[in-house]
């Protein structure tokens, strides 16, 4: 049995770092704030990969340089595999990317734009370093749930989330695939499970995203067979001792996570 994973999500823009809700943005505190009042370092003990995610529309090149500035900061407290993403759209972004501390990249507009150049990414990088983002909304429709993708930030309706586009997700050189909920983000209301049935043909290792608030919402997500990881991105809920209660309720219902020295 391979060993299902705990992210955690931080979105970034103009030096901060912000909560999201519905995919509106609330500026929080910059990298300072979140190693001082959340002990990021210690908080990182407790998850197996940190997503960090460019949020910011039409960066500047300034921008660019403030991003990764911040990262490698950052990076100076974490020891576990990171995952970068925002306005990936071009080789150049890639490599800066894993120039400074990537291990993967995350996809997301790019995939239905040019889907050949996450090709090429991965010819050169190899699959397992690309991580695709789906965000999506579902749309009762004559009583019958429809399931939307969303690109640029949620803005743009991309395609219907059928088994056409489950094929052309299993077609993607790509290592594992996100799921993240618009609808759930950020109210801690749980993380909507519906759409997991329909997603029974991904042959990607599946991530679930949007609308974890309680380690309860968490180990119930992981303890589905067709579900790899949880990722949340939920500051106030989860930093401090939130995701250490995350990881010790998983471990209670009896998932299989990795297992860290302090755990031991």
């Amino acid at each position: 049995m391979i060993n299902k994973r705990i992210i955690f999500s931080l979105l970034y823009a103009d030096g901060f770092f912000h909560l999201s809700r519905n995919f509106r943005l609330q500026k929080v505190g910059n990298v300072e704030w979140i190693k001082n009042n959340y002990g990021f370092g210690e908080t990182c003990n407790f998850i197996d990969e940190l997503i960090i995610t460019f949020v910011k529309r039409n960066p500047t090149f300034e921008d660019y340089i403030q991003y990764f500035d911040d990262i490698n900061k950052l990076r100076k407290k974490i020891f576990v595999p990171i995952i970068l993403g925002g306005r990936i759209m071009s080789f150049k972004n890639v490599k800066n990317c894993f120039l400074n501390g990537s291990d993967k990249v995350l996809i997301n507009t790019l995939f239905y734009n040019d889907p050949g150049k996450i090709t090429e990414f991965s010819n050169y990088y190899g699959k397992q370093a690309i991580s695709l983002m789906v965000d999506y909304k579902i749309i009762n429709e004559k009583d019958k749930l429809k399931f939307i993708s969303y690109k640029n930030c949620g803005q743009d309706v991309g395609e219907n989330i059928d088994e056409k586009f489950i094929n052309k997700i299993n077609n993607l050189p790509c290592g594992e695939v996100i799921f993240n909920s618009i609808d759930n983000d950020g109210n801690g209301s749980g993380i909507n499970l519906d759409i997991v049935k329909l997603l029974a043909n991904i042959k990607k290792p599946l991530l679930m995203m949007g609308g974890a608030g309680k380690p309860e919402h968490i180990s119930k997500t992981l303890k589905l067979e067709k579900v790899s990881g949880v990722v949340t991105a939920n500051l106030f809920n989860f930093l401090g001792t939130g995701l250490k209660k995350a990881r010790e309720e998983c471990f209670v219902s009896g998932i299989k996570l990795p297992i860290f020295d302090e755990e031991i």
